[in-house]
């Protein structure tokens, strides 16, 4: 058995000081097997957000694996976004932005989904080049049989269940396609700041993805179904959709996935309910609305 805590977007530099605080006592308090991070550790890319962030890090117990997200790169400076952009998450996070965990049980591969630029006016979103799903499934083929395979991003693999026109990351069905030959087990993200999943089924089966039960307090993956997973803003004050701030767990145990939703009740993490409602009310914080992206 393998566990997991999946933590995205805690955003250093808009963070609530008492969620941050809490999360790190929770995770050391009961700590995984991994600490899967999807991006978005701080704002601007700012230094002194990125030296918030590895200090949150660095008081973890648990071992941790990471990806970039589109705020962990330069915003306002043009030459440092095109040219370097990754030059403070390297010096700060980890120098490598696709980084691979391999142990008996499961195996975990990142992708980093963050573009410099993009011939829209939105620079937020992300893509997957076809170099990177070559890559990935490279590195997927070498893996032991039996390992419970899991890709990470920043960017979301599917939409959410509420709104099927939700932008993904660029090339998201080609990457699905290739996860699934390689018999990816989960998907894990986030960006969108509200926690959801969804079963990636292959075009072919003429099956609708189903919306599952992770929006109603915990979801199952195992066998040949792809589950993907998203996050919700683990401790920053620039909520969406008014959710409170959220964590995911996740046990892998005997090839299958369970994952359930921890949220912020104002006094701790507590599980989400069976019917979907967090735990406790949460009240409104500045920023709950905030747009998409950027």
């Amino acid at each position: 058995m393998r566990r997991i805590a999946h933590i995205s977007d805690l955003h250093f530099g808009r963070t609530d000081t008492a969620v941050v605080d809490a999360l790190a006592a929770e995770l050391n308090r009961d700590p995984p097997d991994l600490i899967v991070a999807s991006g978005d550790f701080t704002m601007r890319a700012r230094r002194k957000e990125y030296v918030e962030a590895r200090a949150f890090l660095d008081g973890l117990t648990a071992p941790w694996i990471a990806v970039p997200g589109n705020h962990d790169i330069a915003y306002f400076k043009l030459f440092t976004r095109f040219f370097h952009p990754f030059g403070r998450y390297r010096r700060f996070i980890a120098r490598d932005t696709e980084p691979t965990f391999l142990d008996d049980e499961i195996a975990v591969v990142c992708l980093n989904t963050v573009r410099t630029w993009a011939p829209e006016t939105d620079w937020s979103q992300g893509k997957i080049t076809r170099a990177q799903i070559a890559r990935t499934e490279e590195r997927l083929a070498a893996l032991p049989e039996h390992v419970f395979r899991i890709v990470v991003g920043h960017h979301p693999f599917m939409p959410p269940p509420w709104d099927a026109e939700a932008r993904l990351v660029g090339r998201a069905d080609e990457a699905l396609d290739a996860f699934r030959r390689h018999g990816v087990g989960l998907t894990l993200a986030g960006h969108l700041h509200r926690h959801y999943a969804r079963f990636a089924e292959a075009p072919e089966t003429g099956a609708e993805p189903d919306s599952v039960a992770v929006d109603r307090g915990s979801a199952q993956a195992g066998g040949t179904r792809l589950l993907a997973v998203q996050a919700g803003s683990a401790t920053s004050t620039r909520l969406r959709g008014n959710e409170p701030n959220a964590y995911n767990r996740i046990v892998i145990e005997d090839g299958r996935a369970t994952v359930t939703v921890r949220v912020w009740t104002g006094a701790g993490f507590e599980d989400v309910r069976e019917d979907g409602s967090a735990p406790a009310a949460v009240e409104e914080r500045p920023g709950a609305t905030a747009p998409a992206g950027r």
